[in-house]
């Protein structure tokens, strides 16, 4: 520059909705030195001091604002207030999320939203087209898929969910903290190369790159949370950290199992970034988590059946179940800006996952009529006993898993209307799983030996014993296209292709995928824009998409094994092609902006691996031999119906079927076991009348129910459905206290930003949700299915200090 930089120049870029730009680059006018604007939108530079400054806000070589300040004094800091950017041309963050396939969302809209789960999944679960039907699990489904095919990133770093946990109830905490998300994105298909390799979904989040201390701490019944941030003075350091603890016994003492839960699941993590210089930032990522779930089973009481025939099971119970898993993560990522064309990432992780499940549940029932005569002094009660058995559930299960990962990404300008992004990524995986399981039920026929056995031999049921040792390399890279044809209509294509290579099965993929978008009035909002209105406020603004691709998904640890619990050779990659079309409206309605969307969607889908979902466990059956399809469209209206806080409604009609190649009972397509037909979810935010310290929020779904079958794992006779998933959150929130708006004299609560109350009800109605059911006979050799319910309704206080 020629000169000393002896002042700095520091701020914030956000787009029309509030959310953070990054990768905009902030330069004087007439000089090479510059600043990109992070994850967060923060950008700090360092500029001569006496003299008049003119400031530019360029991505791609396009110059988004140009701001002109006074002359700095020699060491001081200047920081604008929040820069927004109407950023409708080239490829920023911002545009990308809206011409692309991915949803954006500022998780802290919704600080306060119902959340069973705790983790930012309880976000994601809202999108349309995301379905769940346990509220105590942070899995989802996404369009038809499975839990298994989701993508998971945190800051480009991608993580993984626990193999042995079978119930929503045993999975704890997900690794990202809610606390520490700076923003995320979501797509539910259709997504873009440079994403990885799974059938149905990508959620990217980003951890906050802070650039001021603040503290933050929540206490609830169902555990406490703390969270600190900040940089230094020179801001070349920033840091982020936080440590959760959970326990959801509180929730867990409203199922029908009674006994002794004692659920303890805690993590900590940390995320670093050194700004070396101008050109170059060092960031690291720290993960520890250790969940326990420990259960000790006492007796059961089920209701169920009709008006006309009530029925009740009672069990006693005994014997106890242990979980555990450990879960390291660390990663370290070279960020780097060798000019205004280039940005590269140099990216390394190191996961370990260690996982054991140990139980031996013996339990003894009754099947039991019920008196239904409501004139009877008897009504409800057992009146008649035409069913006993015994079973014994017994598991001595462990797995565990490292996986080291090396990527190069990065992206070139060739110019404003071009760039290209690209990325070659090699990884090695180390699995070692022991499983050792089985059955035993004694009632009628259960434990009878078959015919070929010994009359003194004891039949067991769902036995498996196995164990393994497997290691491989996985390779993969891609290169993709941001094209604008047209500036003038932001007519925008994203062409790229991805291959991968797993040396376990010598499989080699290539999938090529493509995004279109085009605003065909574009012309005239910019010349809205031009004469000085406010981007929101646009009587109509309509963004056009399509995107298609080829999709696929190695095998990661489950699909590796058969029901018996033997390792597959040569088992291949499930794939999938994605053909989606789209629309955003954005209208103003009631002097606020609104958003309604439309995405029509079909995947085909072969090489699939048929499974069985007994509530969160998946069960592979082993082999490539199936091939399927999944169709459906998604409507969502998003809105801020009250000042800034945004609420919507979503409507997703959905079917998905397999055909399996396994003779004459799988001729024709049966429901998948994620064939939800219809979900249908509210989210409302609102303020009392004349009380905006006060907040309710509401939070309301509505889902069909899923396939099941009797026992087995003969997937032609999944034909039942399970009831209907309904359930309704409320929650109240009160401001005790905000600095910037309220004055006190004491000492202890000035140190206080804000401080907020809560109240939760969850399960308002108290409906009893069914995840799944056990299977028991009558004296007769009747199969009843018995329900086993979720949570019951309870409340929940929380209380959340920022300092």
């Amino acid at each position: 520059m020629g000169q000393k930089r002896d002042a700095t120049i520091k701020g914030k870029i956000t787009d029309s909705t509030g959310a953070p730009v990054k990768d905009i680059r902030v330069k004087l006018e007439g000089q090479n030195e510059s600043a990109v604007s992070g994850a967060d939108g923060v950008f700090n530079l360092k500029v001569p001091g006496g003299k008049i400054l003119t400031v530019d806000f360029l991505y791609l070589g396009l110059s988004q604002k140009q701001v002109k300040i006074n002359a700095l004094k020699p060491g001081q800091v200047f920081e604008f207030p929040p820069i927004m950017l109407s950023v409708k041309m080239g490829f920023s963050d911002s545009s990308a999320k809206k011409q692309g396939a991915m949803q954006h969302m500022n998780p802290h809209n919704y600080d306060y939203v119902p959340n069973v789960s705790g983790g930012i999944e309880g976000i994601v679960k809202n999108f349309a087209g995301v379905s769940s039907n346990n509220e105590m699990s942070s899995q989802y489904s996404v369009r038809g898929g499975n839990y298994d095919e989701n993508l998971v990133y945190i800051n480009d770093i991608e993580v993984y969910r626990p193999q042995l946990v079978r119930a929503g109830q045993e999975e704890g905490l997900s690794i990202a903290n809610t606390d520490m998300v700076q923003s995320l994105d979501f797509s539910a298909g259709g997504f873009e190369a440079r994403y990885g390799d799974k059938l149905s979904s990508v959620l990217d989040i980003h951890y906050k790159q802070p650039d001021s201390f603040a503290l933050k701490t929540n206490l609830s019944l169902l555990g406490a949370a703390g969270e600190v941030e900040g940089t230094t003075k020179d801001h070349r350091l920033q840091y982020i950290a936080g440590v959760r603890y959970r326990n959801s016994q509180y929730l867990l003492s409203s199922l029908d199992v009674q006994g002794t839960y004692l659920p303890s699941f805690i993590d900590a993590q940390a995320y670093l970034t050194y700004h070396i210089n101008d050109k170059m930032s060092l960031s690291y990522l720290a993960y520890y988590g250790n969940n326990t779930y420990l259960s000790i089973p006492q007796t059961q009481t089920t209701q169920f059946g009709t008006a006309s025939n009530a029925v009740q099971l009672v069990i006693a119970f005994e014997g106890k179940q242990i979980l555990q898993y450990s879960t390291l993560l660390n990663g370290l990522t070279l960020d780097y800006h060798p000019d205004k064309n280039n940005d590269i990432k140099f990216i390394n992780s190191f996961y370990t996952s260690a996982e054991s499940e140990n139980y031996d549940i013996i339990g003894a029932y009754q099947l039991q009529q019920l008196d239904n005569n409501l004139g009877d002094a008897n009504f409800g009660k057992a009146i008649n006993t035409f069913g006993y058995g015994q079973f014994l559930y017994h598991a001595r299960d462990s797995f565990y898993a490292a996986i080291f990962s090396s990527e190069v990404k990065g992206i070139h300008t060739f110019s404003p209307t071009f760039e290209m992004l690209y990325g070659v990524k090699v990884q090695h995986e180390q699995i070692y799983a022991t499983l050792n399981e089985y059955t035993y039920i004694d009632s009628v026929d259960y434990s009878v030996p078959q015919s070929g056995h010994p009359r003194t031999s004891i039949q067991l049921n769902d036995y498996v014993l196995s164990s393994e040792n497997a290691s491989w390399n996985r390779y993969s890279a891609y290169a993709q296209g941001n094209i604008l044809l047209d500036k003038d209509y932001n007519s925008n294509l994203f062409v790229g292709v991805r291959s991968n290579y797993w040396d376990y099965n010598h499989e080699m993929l290539i999938s090529p995928r493509v995004q279109y978008s085009y605003e065909p009035n574009a012309p005239y909002n910019r010349k809205i824009i031009a004469g000085g209105y406010d981007d929101s406020l646009l009587k109509k603004h309509i963004v056009l998409k399509a995107a298609a691709g080829i999709y696929s998904q190695p095998p990661f640890f489950k699909e590796l094994f058969a029901p018996d619990g033997t390792l597959v050779p040569g088992i291949r990659a499930q794939k999938s092609s994605h053909v989606i079309m789209s629309e955003d409206l954005t209208f103003n309605m009631w002097n606020r902006p609104f958003k309604f969307t439309t995405d029509l969607y079909y995947k085909y889908m072969w090489d699939l691996i048929p499974y069985s979902i007994d509530d969160v466990h998946i069960i592979y059956l082993g082999n490539n031999n199936a091939t399927g399809y999944a169709g459906g469209v998604d409507f969502q209206l998003h809105g801020n119906l009250v000042n800034e806080e945004p609420s919507w409604i979503s409507l997703s009609l959905l079917q998905t079927a397999e055909k399996v190649n396994g003779g004459a009972d799988y001729a024709k397509f049966i429901p998948l076991p994620t064939d939800q037909r219809l979900r249908f979810s509210m989210f409302f935010q609102d303020y009392l009348p004349g009380h905006p310290t006060y907040k309710v929020h509401l939070n309301f779904v509505f889902g069909t129910g899923l396939p099941f079958g009797p026992p087995g794992l003969n997937l032609y006779k999944d034909t039942l459905r399970l009831p209907p998933y309904k359930r309704v959150d409320i929650g109240f929130s009160k401001m005790l206290w905000n600095a910037s708006t309220q004055h006190t004299n004491s000492k202890f609560i000035g140190a206080f930003k804000s401080i907020w109350l809560s109240l939760e009800v969850f399960n308002l109605l108290n409906i009893n949700n069914t995840v799944s059911y056990l299977w028991v006979e009558d004296i007769d050799g009747n199969h009843w299915a018995v329900p086993s319910y979720l949570t019951a309704r309870r409340l929940n206080f929380s209380l959340e200090m920022k300092f």
